[in-house]
């Protein structure tokens, strides 16, 4: 594969790039999934200033402290739900507060990051999403360390920001501690969303992995059984004239939990194949020049 000019790339950029350059076809589903599974790492590509914090861990997991029930801190520091919830728990964090120069980060997926990943996965696979983990902070790597995404603000800006994303029944509880006279002062807050400017990216020698793990994949499959012409024209014939199915013809891969239920229901368990009945159906089309 002829490496590209730039280190890093979009998803959607190294989808194409992949499906151009290569003899496999994926689509950003099988990043994600990649991604989920740790056998790729994606990064974050942060267009804005940003501030980190190392993150304590203890067998590669992030370590969680308590901290203490005075409202306002309760307010400032948690994620919303977790606030509204009653949990009192937060990264641990520690050391000096650092401005990365580089602003793609990688990201171990430790963090709330790991959830929008499955949440883009749902999206594209048309599934549920998922059920909303506890919110920690967004998590990035360097070198061997875990940070934690932050941003500095007065006690009284950052109070201001939370209440606002509170229910708006909740909003005139809060609004008196606001007229306290001591939230002048600067503090670390933890980021619980990725910054509207950020996006989740891939760098080179990551694409190169996920062609190695598809090419790797598709050796091993065993090879699709071939169809007739002939048997292929009845196959599209029968789909087309069945009110049931006729008007997803197009959409072979609908079709495919259709055909499921119907095996099922007359006791066939051999596992069918998406690219078997789009292939049957795109050779038995009157329009194709298969033979």
């Amino acid at each position: 594969m002829e490496k590209n000019i730039f280190c890093w790339l979009t998803l959607k950029e190294a989808v194409n790039f992949i499906n151009e350059n290569n003899k496999i076809k994926i689509s950003e589903a099988d990043i994600y999934r990649n991604a989920l599974s740790r056998k790729i790492s994606l990064s974050i590509y942060f267009q804005s200033f940003v501030i980190l914090r190392r993150v304590k861990t203890f067998k590669n997991k992030p370590i969680l402290s308590t901290i203490s029930d005075n409202i306002i801190n309760r307010l400032c520091v948690l994620e919303k739900k977790c606030f509204l919830n009653g949990r009192n728990f937060t990264v641990k964090t520690e050391g000096i507060y650092i401005n990365p120069e580089n602003m793609i980060l990688d990201t171990p997926l430790l963090g709330y990051e790991f959830f929008l990943i499955q949440n883009l996965l749902a999206n594209e696979l048309k599934i549920p999403s998922p059920l909303k983990k506890t919110n920690y902070g967004i998590t990035v790597n360097i070198k061997e360390d875990v940070y934690q995404i932050v941003t500095k603000r007065t006690w009284r800006e950052r109070l201001n920001e939370q209440i606002k994303k509170l229910p708006r029944r909740e909003h005139n509880k809060y609004l008196p501690l606001k007229k306290q006279s001591s939230l002048d002062c600067h503090n670390y807050f933890p980021i619980y969303d990725l910054p509207p400017d950020a996006c989740f990216v891939i760098k080179f020698e990551e694409v190169e992995k996920i062609v190695s793990y598809q090419s790797i994949k598709e050796q091993l499959q065993p090879p699709l059984p071939r169809i007739s012409t002939p048997l292929s024209r009845m196959f599209w014939l029968s789909c087309k004239h069945n009110e049931k199915i006729g008007s997803l013809i197009s959409q072979p891969y609908k079709l495919l939990s259709i055909f499921e239920q119907w095996a099922l229901v007359e006791g066939i368990t051999d596992r069918l194949s998406g690219d078997t009945l789009k292939t049957a159906l795109e050779r038995g089309s009157p329009k194709s020049k298969l033979r």
